[in-house]
């Protein structure tokens, strides 16, 4: 009976998930009043890669909807949280949960007012001062009921806000590889390339789940153990900041990307070669903040001190915190170049290969789908221990 009882409790999430997917999705299709998609906003599209940071950051910026910001400010939000907390500026890491989570609520509410603004100015030329507030408020308003839904998703579902994330990126895969097929059809050997195009899908699926679950075996003595046991292996993983690293820099990408059109044309920040760099260096960096956010050697140290545990050769205390920190750096580093590489080609790509894009956001967006679901798979899997232990001892 405690089994069915365990297992009803992941079918309850399951079941919450889908639905607040369902609402979403809906929601999507609700048209932003007094607003239409006009040349301007179609230009800075197809100019820049607003659209896929868009997808891949929780917002759905093709479709002109009330749900049109999504997510998107709650990403950035839990960045400068995660710095503040980090760096301990200005207190923040004193102050209360009460205390932090109103702060939160009023960062992400201060940031969706700004895209709001940032996203109608750029959207509409003409100003007509009642429109524009109406349209920042309901675009405000989709988008805090969108963050809404990631805390409820959190509390009785599954994933936060990944599902959110992962609508957004079916919804643009499926038309994108649609397109490139019929864009193939054109060239010769076209079952041949089409072949290449799925094997290049399914392989950097394979790739990424793969890359996702590997670990490098750090060796660690428990003295609390008898002496002529073998030493015990502390896994790291080499992929840790890719998944929040893809979420948040979108999310930050589309700030200046929204800037753009207020620069003059031949300014720096409209320079595509700039932005690539631009692009490229953010990601590597963000992708070691949030490796040393998951696996903070401070704190490792401290736990293997605590614990009993020491590596072979290495001091406890300070040398074994700088010992995990180069460790770091080090065998992270592939994961670092592959992120930054991938999203740099997928985001800027889609302008050196005009009508075949598609072959430059295909694989970033099956990097994305693999880690998403990877990543919803392993808490399905954790909310179904308490069933299988209940199984197990049945069986015993």
């Amino acid at each position: 009976m405690t089994d069915k009882k365990n297992l009803m409790v992941v079918v309850k999430r399951m079941a919450f998930t889908l639905f607040i997917i369902l609402i979403y999705v809906m929601g999507t299709y609700i048209p932003l009043p007094f607003a239409e998609i006009t040349s301007r906003y179609e230009q800075i599209l197809h100019s820049s890669s607003l659209s896929i940071m868009g997808i891949m950051s929780g917002a759905s910026l093709t479709r002109l909807s009330i749900f049109s910001l999504g997510i998107n400010p709650f990403m950035i939000v839990m960045l400068i949280m995660q710095l503040l907390m980090f760096t301990k500026i200005l207190g923040v890491d004193a102050l209360s949960v009460e205390q932090v989570e109103y702060l939160q609520q009023f960062l992400i509410l201060t940031l969706t007012v700004v895209q709001a603004v940032l996203f109608t100015y750029s959207m509409i030329p003409e100003r007509n001062l009642k429109r524009d507030i109406t349209i920042v408020l309901i675009l405000t308003a989709g988008s805090l009921i969108v963050v809404w839904f990631t805390f409820i998703n959190t509390k009785y579902g599954i994933g936060g806000g990944m599902p959110i994330i992962l609508v957004n990126i079916l919804a643009s895969v499926v038309p994108t590889i649609i397109k490139t097929i019929k864009d193939l059809r054109s060239l010769d050997n076209f079952y041949w390339l089409l072949f290449l195009l799925f094997l290049l899908i399914f392989g950097s699926l394979y790739f990424w789940v793969a890359f996702i679950h590997t670990y490098y075996p750090l060796k660690v003595i428990n003295t609390s153990l008898p002496s002529y046991d073998p030493e015990v292996i502390f896994p790291i993983g080499l992929n840790m900041g890719a998944m929040m690293t893809y979420m948040t820099g979108m999310a930050l990408l589309m700030i200046p990307t929204m800037l753009q059109p207020y620069f003059p044309p031949d300014s720096f920040i409209n320079r595509p070669y700039f932005r690539a760099i631009f692009t490229a260096v953010l990601t590597f960096l963000l992708f070691y903040f949030f490796t040393f956010m998951q696996f903070p050697p401070k704190d490792q140290a401290r736990n293997f001190r605590d614990g009993h545990n020491y590596i072979p050769n290495v001091r406890p205390g300070k040398p074994t915190q700088m010992y995990l920190r180069k460790l770091l750096l080090i065998i992270t580093f592939p994961g670092a170049i592959l992120t930054t590489i991938q999203l740099t080609l997928g985001l800027f790509g889609t302008n050196m290969l005009g009508k075949y894009a598609g072959l430059a956001v295909i694989p970033m967006n099956a990097v994305m789908l693999a880690m998403f679901i990877s990543g919803m798979k392993d808490q399905v899997m954790t909310l179904l221990y308490p069933y299988k232990y209940d199984r197990y001892m049945k069986e015993i």
